[in-house]
C-alpha cells in the first residue's frame, strides 16, 4: 500500500472511531470496522474474522482484508482463549502496527468481542444454575486441592481447618473456573483453591458443582 494511500486510510479511520476508546466496559457493544492509523503505523482497528490460520487471522475491516499476525507476546483476550478459539465471523479488535507496503498488521493486543459476549453469557448462565442448586441447601466447601483423579473424577479437599475430605463429583456435574466459565477438570492442579457444592457425609462429599477458583 502507498503511503498516501496508507495515510486516507488513517484519515478515514481517526474519524469512524473519534470518540471511541479500544477498551469499553462489557455493557458497551463495540462500533462496527473501526481503522485508526498514526503516522508512526500504529493501529486501532475492530473488524471481521474471516479466517483464521496459524499465527494470524484475516479481518475485513476498512479498505477490505487485513492480515494480523499474532505473535507469542501477543495479549489475547479474553484471557481464557488462544488464537486456536477465534472463528470466522467473530468480531475482532486489535491494537498493533501496521506495515506500510501491504495490508499487514501486527498486533500486540486482540480482544475477540464475539467469544467475550458468549463467554459472559455462560458465565450468567451457570452463576444461575448453582444459584438454583442451592434451594435444595448443599453445603459449600473451600479448600486445597489434592489427589486428583480426572477419570474418577474424584479428589482430596482439605480446608481451612484441615480437614480432609474425600470428594466425588456426580454424574454431570459442572465444572467451572473463578470467573463461573466452564473448564475441564484436567485444567485444575494440585494446591489450586477450590470450592464444591454437595452433600457431606462425614468425610465425604458428593459434590454436584466444582468450581477451581484458580483457574480463569
Amino acid at each position: 500500500m502507498s503511503r498516501k494511500a496508507f495515510a486516507v486510510l488513517g484519515v478515514i479511520g481517526f474519524l469512524a472511531s473519534a470518540g471511541v476508546a479500544f477498551a469499553q466496559s462489557a455493557s458497551s457493544a463495540p462500533e462496527p470496522m473501526v481503522l485508526q492509523v498514526n503516522k508512526n503505523g500504529s493501529v486501532l482497528m475492530r473488524g471481521t474474522v474471516d479466517s483464521v490460520s496459524s499465527g494470524s487471522l484475516s479481518v475485513k475491516s476498512w479498505g477490505g482484508d487485513w492480515t494480523v499476525d499474532i505473535g507469542a507476546s501477543a495479549r489475547v483476550l479474553p484471557s481464557s482463549l488462544t488464537l486456536a478459539n477465534f472463528k470466522q465471523g467473530d468480531f475482532v479488535g486489535l491494537i498493533g502496527t501496521a506495515d506500510s507496503n501491504d495490508m499487514t498488521i501486527t498486533a500486540t493486543l486482540i480482544r475477540d468481542w464475539s467469544a467475550r459476549q458468549a463467554l459472559s453469557q455462560e458465565a450468567k448462565s451457570n452463576h444461575q444454575a448453582v444459584r438454583a442448586t442451592l434451594a435444595d441447601r448443599p453445603r459449600v466447601i473451600q479448600g486445597t486441592l489434592s489427589n486428583l483423579n480426572t477419570t474418577a473424577a474424584t479428589f482430596t479437599l482439605t480446608n481451612a481447618a484441615g480437614t480432609v475430605y474425600t470428594v466425588s463429583l456426580d454424574s454431570g456435574a459442572k465444572i467451572l473456573g473463578r470467573n463461573w466459565v466452564t473448564i475441564t477438570l484436567s485444567q485444575a492442579a494440585t494446591g489450586n483453591t477450590v470450592r464444591v457444592y454437595g452433600v457431606v457425609s462425614g468425610s465425604t462429599i458428593a459434590a454436584s458443582v466444582f468450581r477451581d477458583v484458580s483457574v480463569k
